[in-house]
């Protein structure tokens, strides 16, 4: 039986790529619902804003150049350190970009089964349960925007083609969208671990209490809606009735939280 299906609060994608290494068990497939050029600038921004910056008073003293130097070395995102466990856990993760939504929805028809090609070597002090095998989908929200499929209806099919893939394959889905550099750290993270939501949570409520805005907006009901002219509101432009992006993914998935904590079974 495949783990329940969760919703983490938006991330950058360097966020979401030491998420991955560090909970993900063999076959781990991550879906990045945007062209391969527009991840990777997305990426090197991330790194770029993440990575510490030395603080010394004169770092172009000579006296201090080298030192400067070395802790520079020091400081680099996680993400340029080619440690072991990286270089041999990247070997096993499949990435797709996925363009648009048509390519989203034939990938998940024909996402294959439970996998039983050997993969890396399980580490004698990895914890049991703390990872299992991910079908994770980067920014499977902001593909529909801006298409006839922005609505109730359109994101249903797709998250429930997800969820069906994953029960096939016996995967734990995992949905998150994608955090801007400029956001703040609210929900930053530097572990890579998510923390689950509050028992008796049903919805989206809670989340959005913290800032996941994404979950708040709303679309319409069915597909082929338009907005009634001159409103700008999200709330008050579509005709017809509309519905929180949280409570469509309420439907399926779990929220969780962003936080720091040492979780044992995922």
């Amino acid at each position: 039986m495949a783990p329940t299906p969760v919703a983490l609060p938006p991330a950058l994608p360097s966020e979401l790529l030491e998420y991955v290494l560090a909970r993900q068990a063999y076959p781990t497939t991550l879906l990045i619902c945007q062209s391969r050029s527009v991840f990777l600038s997305l990426l090197l921004k991330a790194v770029k804003h993440k990575s510490p910056v030395s603080r010394l008073p004169n770092p172009e003293l000579d006296v201090l150049s080298k030192h400067v130097s070395s802790e520079g070395q020091a400081q680099r995102h996680s993400l340029l350190v080619p440690t072991l466990h990286q270089v041999a856990t990247s070997k096993f993760i499949n990435l797709v970009f996925i363009p648009t939504v048509t390519h989203l929805r034939a990938y998940m028809t024909v996402f294959p089964g439970p996998q039983n090609k050997e993969g890396p070597p399980r580490q004698e002090w990895d914890k049991q349960g703390n990872k299992v095998p991910l079908l994770v989908v980067f920014g499977v929200v902001a593909l529909h925007r801006d298409t006839s499929e922005w609505s109730a209806q359109g994101l249903g099919n797709s998250l429930s083609g997800c969820v069906q893939a994953g029960w096939r394959s016996g995967r734990k889905v995992v949905v998150l969208e994608e955090r801007q550099v400029e956001d703040g750290n609210e929900n930053e993270n530097e572990s890579g671990e998510f923390e689950e939501e509050r028992p008796g949570d049903e919805g989206a409520e809670t989340e959005t209490e913290g800032g996941c805005k994404i979950w708040e907006e709303r679309v319409p009901m069915l597909n082929g809606s338009v907005r009634r002219a001159g409103l700008e509101s999200e709330e008050g432009g579509w005709s017809g009735r509309t519905v929180e992006v949280g409570r469509i993914l309420a439907r399926w998935f779990k929220f969780r939280k962003s936080g720091r904590e040492n979780e044992d079974t995922a």
